[in-house]
């Protein structure tokens, strides 16, 4: 579980840096939404460490997969958000661009915590 968690703390690393990269090297539209998937990243990761952590001091094994998948999902995701897969135009009247893809990832990596924390009990 440890490997994990530095892991995650790689995968933010990354995405911040790659967010750093593309304000200066990509669209407005592709900054925008690399700035979005760190602070995206960033609501979930108090709630991953401490079930990381909280998994490891209670001797969950179980969650250490449920943990992987979790960071696999948030890669996905990542790729997905920045890259722009599966925009649909946005609704006539309405700034909001839906990306279906990327919701269905979020929703499997909170279902991922959700899993995790349910162990504990």
């Amino acid at each position: 579980m440890i490997t994990l968690i530095l892991y995650t703390a790689l995968l933010y690393l990354i995405q911040m840096i790659t967010a750093a990269v593309l304000r200066e090297r990509a669209s407005a539209a592709v900054k925008s939404r690399a700035d979005n998937a760190v602070h995206n990243l960033r609501e979930s990761l108090p709630v991953f460490f401490a079930l990381a952590i909280l998994s490891i001091h209670l001797g969950v094994d179980a969650n250490f997969y449920l943990a992987a998948y979790w960071l696999i999902a948030r890669i996905i995701y990542a790729v997905i958000y920045i890259t722009g897969i599966g925009l649909q135009s946005p609704k006539e009247g309405s700034t909001y661009v839906p990306q279906p893809v990327r919701g269905l990832v979020w929703g499997v990596s909170i279902a991922l915590l959700v899993n995790m924390g349910i162990n504990l009990i």
